[in-house]
């Protein structure tokens, strides 16, 4: 399998150019699937707006008419929910009509992040099959950062993690371990790649672009080997489109030496999570 990462900068609240930029590089890509960032088809800095740009999943119709007839996409937009509520989703299309989606389940409420006020949280974790043979689960940029999410969807058997990010580029000054100019982005490859080896699995991360709201959006995107190695990597900053071939034998590989699902019991994790819950203890 082909996998390729648009590291793009949408344009903010114009959904029509970027489905239609994103319809674009897909068909240029030549990737069996592509990834992009988090909220690509809106833009990140929406506020009070984010209603107003969000659209209803109907898995029966073709989402954006700019994507029907393009390749496999992973996009991130604003999901009408019910009874008023919108969503932060990840969302994987096939011929432009939803195959599989992910509501955001940690929305940060920090530094320059108020999603809280302006999304609902997503309450599931669910593993699906984006191709014949291969297991996958999305995450949306917070959600990466805790752990039992990605335990959740390790459980379900996943080959592939898929993650959009809108990660803002943090120590400028300090420049990161890799080369790049944020030091932000060594802690999103450290986790990508421990990640990747702990599980014996293929992680993509596709981090957003450009200059938004005053922000500049970091970018460094990057597709990680179960092996924990890095086979492709974005520049900082710039719009970019990165991809890799994925097996499943490295899959296999990679588990031979060790693989600790193979000794996971989530039946003890899920006994002591009851315990200490119910006990209050966190």
């Amino acid at each position: 399998m082909i996998l390729g990462i648009f590291q793009s900068a949408p344009r903010l609240r114009d959904v029509g150019a970027n489905a239609a930029e994103i319809a674009r590089t897909a068909a240029r890509a030549g990737a069996d699937l592509l990834l992009t960032p988090e909220l690509s088809l809106t833009g990140y800095d929406l506020g009070d707006d984010a209603p107003a740009v969000a659209l209803p999943l109907d898995a029966d119709a073709p989402l954006l008419p700019e994507l029907e007839g393009a390749p496999p996409v992973v996009v991130g937009l604003v999901e009408r929910g019910e009874g008023g509520v919108v969503y932060n989703v990840a969302a994987h299309l096939r011929d432009g009509r939803v195959f599989h989606r992910h509501r955001k389940v940690y929305l940060p409420t920090y530094g320059m992040f108020d999603e809280g006020r302006f999304f609902g949280r997503g309450g599931r974790v669910d593993a699906y099959s984006p191709f014949p043979g291969w297991r996958a689960g999305l995450l949306v940029c917070e959600d990466f950062w805790h752990p039992g999410l990605i335990y959740l969807l390790a459980a379900q058997g996943i080959h592939l993690l898929l993650v959009q990010a809108a990660g803002p580029g943090r120590g400028v000054w300090a420049g990161g371990e890799s080369g790049g100019p944020f030091a932000s982005a060594d802690a999103w490859e450290r986790i990508a790649r421990t990640t990747a080896q702990l599980y014996g699995i293929y992680v993509a991360l596709a981090n957003r672009a450009g200059v938004e709201g005053g922000v500049t959006f970091a970018g460094e995107s990057l597709i990680v080997a179960p092996t924990g190695d890095v086979l492709a990597r974005a520049p900082a900053v710039d719009e970019a489109l990165i991809s890799a071939e994925l097996s499943l034998d490295e899959v296999e590989r990679a588990r031979r030496p060790y693989f600790h699902g193979r000794d996971e019991d989530p039946h003890l994790l899920l006994r002591e999570l009851s315990r200490v819950v119910g006990h209050g203890q966190r």
